[in-house]
């Protein structure tokens, strides 16, 4: 043993301080981490890095739906109060104003992603990392030694869970994608069936009792969609008519199911051996682990170095009234766009000043429908 380690020790048992990891690791920062982890948007500089709540990622809860959602697909007529874990969360963590909030989703392609590979696990996890074990093993402190094994595999196994969702939601996209394919043929049917009742009227035969078919909808066009948060907040969506049912209402289920019941189980384990290890650690070992876990997960709730992070943007947003927009990744497939518009672009009084003064009450009987329609998030989406 290291003459610097007996240092460390005795300094430990001098200062007589004790900290209660069973409740830190076990009570705080679990609802703010399953906020922050269920919507699927990793920070590139944290996400190797140890969390408190890991047993809410164990335990799936990250991926349960939440009340007090309702979406409306004005499109489709259709409304449901039963939204996706991931993207009631995704909502959650969003700074939209009221009304003048809109998101468009894309289904594109992600580029490869080495950026976050060296900068998330080649220069902040692997040092970070590096550094407790051997802090541990030169001060030969073998319960310190598993606390930071067990924080290690609890962030693999997070890594792999999150991965897995945002796999499931890609295979969502894939089977909405193949439903597409009876479109042409749908719509081949309808035109057909449309033309043929078209040249009986023209030949003056009976049209009784003839039933006119349902025209099929376009799954690839933009569907005018409303979400109403919990907060009471309207958000506007454009997304492809498909996407809704698939993506938005539906939980992903992962893909490789074994892989991930296993990894749920190897988690909890690994739960175990952290919550028992970091009471039996050296003082300086549980210093150092509670310092890196509360600093990574309070940076994590605040979503620096996320792409959905909107700190620079509020910082611009005083002194530039454009649109402002962001955009973020969910899955390998799926893209969101954020734009909000500034207050001043929800009315026009330059516009009822200059007309006649006989048409000004049908202008503001307009205006009246205009802020009604404003209130439910359809302005900027209708047109």
């Amino acid at each position: 043993m290291y003459p610097w380690s007996q240092n460390l020790n005795s300094w430990g048992r001098g200062t007589g301080l004790k900290i209660d990891a069973l409740g830190l690791v076990t009570l705080l920062g679990a609802e703010e981490m399953d906020r922050s982890i269920g919507r699927l948007v990793p920070s590139i500089y944290l996400k190797y890095l140890p969390l408190l709540g890991a047993f809410v990622i164990v335990g799936n809860r990250f991926t349960t739906k939440k009340p007090g959602f309702v979406l409306y697909n004005i499109s489709a007529g259709i409304m449901t109060t039963e939204l996706a874990g991931w993207f009631s969360r995704w909502l959650q963590t969003q700074d939209f104003k009221q009304v003048r909030s809109i998101v468009t989703w894309h289904i594109t392609e992600r580029p490869h992603r080495w950026r976050e590979f060296i900068v998330g696990f080649l220069l902040v996890g692997l040092p970070v990392h590096g550094m407790l074990i051997a802090l541990t093993v030169l001060a030969a402190d073998w319960w310190g030694f598993a606390n930071v094994i067990s924080m290690i595999i609890s962030v693999t196994v997070r890594c792999i869970m999150v991965a897995q969702n945002q796999a499931g939601i890609d295979a969502n996209i894939q089977k909405a994608q193949e439903a597409l394919q009876g479109y042409p043929a749908q719509r081949a049917k309808y035109d057909e069936s449309m033309e043929r009742l078209e040249s009986c009227r023209q030949n003056g035969q009976a049209m009784e009792g003839a039933k006119i078919p349902i025209e099929p909808q376009d799954p690839n066009k933009i569907a005018k969609v409303i979400v109403l948060t919990e907060d009471s907040k309207v958000v506007t969506l454009a997304v492809p008519a498909y996407l809704p049912k698939w993506v938005f209402a539906t939980n992903p289920q992962p893909p490789n199911r074994y892989i991930y019941q296993a990894c749920q189980w190897i988690g909890w384990a690994a739960f175990a051996v952290h919550v028992i290890s970091i009471g039996m650690a050296a003082l300086y070992t549980q210093i150092v682990s509670v310092v890196l876990i509360l600093v990574s997960t309070v940076l994590t709730a605040h979503r620096v170095g996320c792409e959905d992070s909107r700190i620079w943007e509020t910082i611009r947003s005083h002194w530039s009234h454009d649109v402002q927009e962001n955009s973020c990744w969910v899955s390998s497939n799926l893209k969101a766009t954020v734009s909000i518009y500034p207050e001043k672009y929800m009315d026009w009084p330059e516009l009822e000043e200059n007309k006649p003064v006989h048409d000004r009450p049908t202008w503001n009987l307009l205006r009246s429908r205009q802020r009604r329609s404003a209130k439910l998030g359809r302005t900027y989406l209708l047109g």
